[in-house]
């Protein structure tokens, strides 16, 4: 245990000297960078995946918007127009009138 210490101890110290050598503030700027961009919370890979998280999901609410207005305009011309509630009720229920006789085919 006491080796194992010495050598970290001894790393360090090393590390220290050489430091001194090198320009300190240049040093603290390179830490600095490391520690801001590739350790933490807001790493720039997070930062990666949530933008690729958050353009999916822009996708997907506009998916959802385009389908929500051409359901509102269905609904429209169902609540407007009685041939077209009548055309649905036909495709959708398989309604008939009296005395019709209804046909399926299944492809």
């Amino acid at each position: 245990m006491g080796k194992f210490f010495s050598k970290i101890i001894s790393f360090f110290t090393g590390l220290v000297r050489r430091v001194t050598k090198v320009n300190k503030y240049a040093v603290t700027l390179i830490i600095f960078f490391i520690l801001t961009f590739c350790i933490g919370d807001s790493t720039l890979f997070k930062r990666y995946a949530y933008d690729q998280e958050i353009n999916k999901l822009e996708k997907e609410i506009e998916h959802y918007k385009k389908l929500k207005d051409e359901n509102a305009e269905k609904l429209k011309s169902l609540q407007n127009d009685s041939e077209s509630l009548e055309k649905f009720a036909r495709e959708q229920f398989q309604m008939i009138k009296p005395n019709e006789d209804l046909f399926i085919i299944v492809p």
